[in-house]
């Protein structure tokens, strides 16, 4: 099984190292529009090759995504000082445009999981430029935001972190909505539970949790200038569900057309993921609050949307 990372880039690096290292695969191809860049990358994992279960590690031009299960598009720059969300949308919807059109004549029905941002703008370019199912086009979405969630979960509890059942659905942004109604430890909901000698949170250590899963990419930026390793820990868990078609639960960005309000826009909802891609996205129960929280997210993704071009209801 192989996987193609378009992206030689932090991200997409770490992401070949983290595929290896958990042997979830044994094929990784890079392909970057900086060929040097990705030979480098190539090479420094390739020097520690026999440390692994007999990797084949390439660097590639497009044609290295003909024969991949997986392609991988982690290419993209970041949002530049004074410049909004608006305009980071339209350069990485640019960047996407070029790498699916060089992209086309040599794929042939690959998952493809989209990580650069804004990830759900991004997704639904590539919904409506690859000639693929929807279904088979995947963004990374809130599945590194309910990392953070359930991480910071397991602090307040002393409880660990994969114990907790707890989602953050929406967009990956600002505007991601913390599904409270729906997390559990075991079965008791967290908002219930009281750790021994501890209370129930409240609604102040609810936002203060809030807070801290949106504002969590800005604050490792800010301190080291760009966030990878968790990025790619949530990547390839996806990446592992596809290959081994697990039909596991994940909050992933898919396209979704007639959610109750929410329509033609992708965004991240509870799915199973597997071989083919999302093979559903699974019913959910919130709260009035957090129905119009979504419903508000969707909103914003659509007008972003719009503004660059893509909707049919533009």
């Amino acid at each position: 099984m192989k996987v193609a990372i378009i992206g030689a880039g932090n991200v997409g690096a770490t992401l070949a190292y983290t595929l290896l290292v958990r042997d979830i695969v044994t094929r990784v191809s890079l392909i970057d529009v900086s060929r040097e860049k990705a030979v480098g990358e190539v090479l420094d994992l390739a020097h520690g090759a026999s440390y692994l279960e007999n990797p084949e590690i390439r660097a590639e031009g497009y044609e290295g995504v003909a024969d991949a299960d997986v392609i991988v598009l982690a290419a993209g720059r970041g949002r530049k000082p004074g410049e909004s969300r608006l305009d980071l949308a339209r350069g990485n919807a640019a960047i996407t445009e070029e790498i699916l059109a060089d992209m086309a004549p040599h794929y042939r029905g690959a998952v493809v999981i989209v990580v650069a941002n804004p990830v759900d703008v991004l997704t639904y370019v590539t919904v409506r430029r690859l000639s693929a199912p929807p279904s088979k086009i995947i963004g990374s979405g809130t599945s590194l935001d309910s990392s953070r969630f359930r991480y910071l979960l397991g602090q307040e509890f002393g409880i660990d972190p994969r114990s907790i059942h707890a989602d953050v659905i929406g967009e990956h942004g600002d505007s991601s909505v913390l599904a409270w109604s729906m997390a559990s430890l075991g079965q008791i909901p967290v908002t219930r539970y009281a750790p021994p000698g501890g209370v129930p949170l409240d609604a102040a250590a609810r936002e203060r949790i809030h807070q801290s899963v949106v504002m969590a990419g800005k604050e490792v930026i800010q301190r080291k200038g760009a966030t990878f390793y968790a990025v790619a820990l949530s990547v390839a868990r996806i990446v592992e569900a596809v290959l081994h078609d697990e039909k596991s639960v994940l909050t992933v960005s898919t396209y979704v057309e007639g959610f109750g309000e929410i329509a033609d826009v992708c965004l991240s909802l509870p799915a199973v993921v597997g071989r083919d891609g999302v093979r559903e996205v699974l019913p959910i129960v919130l709260d009035d609050e957090e129905r119009r929280q979504l419903a508000a997210s969707a909103a914003g993704l659509r007008e972003i949307i719009a503004q660059l071009g893509y909707s049919d209801r533009a």
